[in-house]
């Protein structure tokens, strides 16, 4: 399927090694496009270390700089193993946002089949009608429950199951249907951190998995009630402290 992806990030990302877009194109599908909204470099680190926490963002950044190489492990039913999968070679455009005219000019013009949101904020009405099936997003929680943000956080607070869930994105904040939702394994000494690693990795199977329910024409966009579930939105850090003690004493 056509592919356009919208992200968040700085400028001097690159998506040559990006593990969502190389798995499409391995999947076959054609990455057309990568439309980022640009964020400054501060802004952005801080916000990683305040999701991953910093031993794990200076884990990433470290395997970014001594390992450009294609390979990289993936698990296939609880079974890991190395795969080669070439660089993402997309256009990407970098727009201010995701909401301008210059962005709904751009997808208009790339008619994608599907639009895979990643990291991004509340897209409008035009741009979301234009794909020709609609768009999807990973939530890193079960779906309609746990609507918002820092939704793994709350979840693990409240002593929830841990999900990823992948849904119909409408401009309502994450009310779409869910097509795929699965948990993760949460293991005692795991930090907050650590959980949205594993989120991380088991979206990137799950959206492949949601494509090819809607490349087969088995789902097509639905809309849950708001009534159904609750939004959370930022913890408070004090929350956000006792749920990661929660979560390593397990």
């Amino acid at each position: 399927m056509r592919i356009v992806m919208f992200a968040r990030v700085p400028g001097w990302y690159s998506f040559h090694q990006d593990r969502l877009a190389r798995r499409f194109q391995a999947e076959g599908h054609e990455v057309v496009a990568i439309v980022v909204e640009k964020t400054g470099t501060l802004a952005s680190l801080r916000e990683w270390i305040h999701k991953l926490g910093p031993r794990v963002v200076i884990q990433k950044i470290f395997k970014r700089l001594v390992n450009r190489r294609s390979s990289e492990q993936a698990q296939t039913n609880g079974v890991r193993r190395v795969v080669n999968y070439p660089p993402c070679k997309a256009r990407v455009y970098r727009i201010a946002s995701h909401n301008s005219d210059e962005c709904l000019k751009i997808v208009g013009e790339l008619q994608p089949e599907v639009l895979v949101l990643r990291g991004c904020l509340i897209v409008r009405r035009g741009v979301l009608q234009i794909p020709k099936f609609g768009a999807i997003n990973p939530h890193y929680a079960l779906l309609p429950a746990y609507r918002g943000m820092e939704v793994t956080e709350w979840s693990v607070l409240h002593g929830d199951p841990c999900a990823v869930s992948v849904h119909w994105v409408t401009e309502a904040v994450d009310a779409g249907g869910v097509i795929v939702s699965r948990q993760i394994d949460v293991k005692r000494g795991d930090s907050l951190g650590q959980l949205r690693e594993k989120c991380a990795a088991l979206s990137v199977e799950l959206i492949v998995e949601a494509l090819k329910k809607i490349e087969v024409g088995k789902i097509r966009p639905t809309v849950v009630p708001l009534s159904e579930g609750r939004q959370y939105f930022v913890m408070h850090p004090r929350l956000y402290e006792l749920a990661d003690r929660r979560l390593r004493l397990g």
